[in-house]
């Protein structure tokens, strides 16, 4: 049963107004605390995943980590923990979508993301990754975060053209953990090769992912698909790519030599940071067409023209 704002149900001290999303391992619901005034995301470990040792690992993981960072690019959480033995983390509720459902819906209305919005949405999205990155715990000691999930889907996009990057539930701190992203369906295609031959994946990983979904908006495909899973692991584990500019002719020489760089076999060939990879992009977008006043219009617009009668 889904719950109604007539009659909402409880969890602990917080009011479930109504269901709003599904992943793998959990539940989205709105809701509000009881001591606050404003509606929250909450997330709660699906019942049926509660026995399973290795999921629950990776949710309390995200716990952790979303009540550890703070960053206006990183999704804000502000609770975390266990109530009657089902995990939960209460987070900021983004009003918007996802990179990947603007993508979708600009697709099916063949109408692509603006290069210049292409760009600073990435740009945005580069300078949540390196504060992830860069996160250092209580000790002041670096504590080496891996995201490893850096798609479309995880990079919310608020109708006030905030750029948020999301779910830390596969990542890794310290290079500590199981690698399961290659069991996750619809994922592959944004793994570097690293991840795929078995290999330590570092940031750089997640600077392969960020040019999987950079490629993907400025020429409307991600550069690594094959006739089927296999054909695609070879595909990301060879680096064959095609050159950009034989896809997109007017794609500028320079951009392309970024996009290729952050796309590369070798995780050392790839620029050394989410900040260096910023950098890289700068020159390339102009802020009076890419920015958040822009992005936040165009979100408000796609909301309110695909909204159920």
């Amino acid at each position: 049963m889904v719950p109604s704002r007539e009659e909402p149900l409880r969890f602990g001290n917080y009011r479930v107004l109504e269901r709003i999303g599904e992943g793998g391992m959990c539940l989205v619901f709105r809701a509000q605390r009881d001591d606050l005034g404003m509606d929250c995301a909450l997330k709660i470990l699906k019942p049926e995943l509660r026995a399973e040792e290795r999921v629950r690992d990776l949710f309390l993981t995200e716990a952790d980590l979303s009540l550890l960072l703070r960053h206006p690019n990183l999704i804000r959480s502000f609770d975390a923990g266990e109530i009657d033995g089902r995990a939960f983390i209460a987070m900021e509720l983004l009003e918007g979508g996802t990179l990947g459902d603007l993508v979708d819906v600009l697709k099916a209305d063949d109408c692509p993301l603006p290069d210049d919005l292409a760009l600073f949405v990435v740009s945005e999205m580069l300078s949540g990754l390196e504060a992830l990155h860069e996160a250092k715990g209580e000790s002041g000691r670096p504590l080496g975060i891996v995201h490893r999930d850096v798609t479309p889907h995880n990079v919310f996009l608020g109708l006030d053209g905030r750029v948020v990057l999301g779910d830390y539930g596969v990542a890794h701190i310290g290079g500590h953990g199981e690698d399961l992203l290659s069991e996750v369906p619809g994922k592959l295609a944004y793994l570097p090769p690293e991840a795929l031959t078995r290999d330590p994946v570092d940031r750089r990983g997640d600077l392969f992912s960020a040019g999987v979904l950079l490629h993907e908006l400025l020429l409307g495909r991600r550069p690594f698909e094959g006739e089927d899973e296999r054909a695609t692991m070879e595909l990301i584990v060879e680096g064959r790519l095609e050159q950009p500019r034989r896809l997109r002719p007017e794609l500028p020489a320079d951009l392309e030599k970024v996009l290729i760089s952050a796309l590369e076999r070798r995780a050392e060939q790839r620029p050394s940071s989410a900040a260096r990879l910023r950098g890289d992009l700068r020159p390339f977008w102009d802020d009076q067409l890419g920015n958040a006043r822009i992005l936040g219009s165009l979100m408000r617009s796609v909301r309110s023209s695909h909204r159920a009668p």
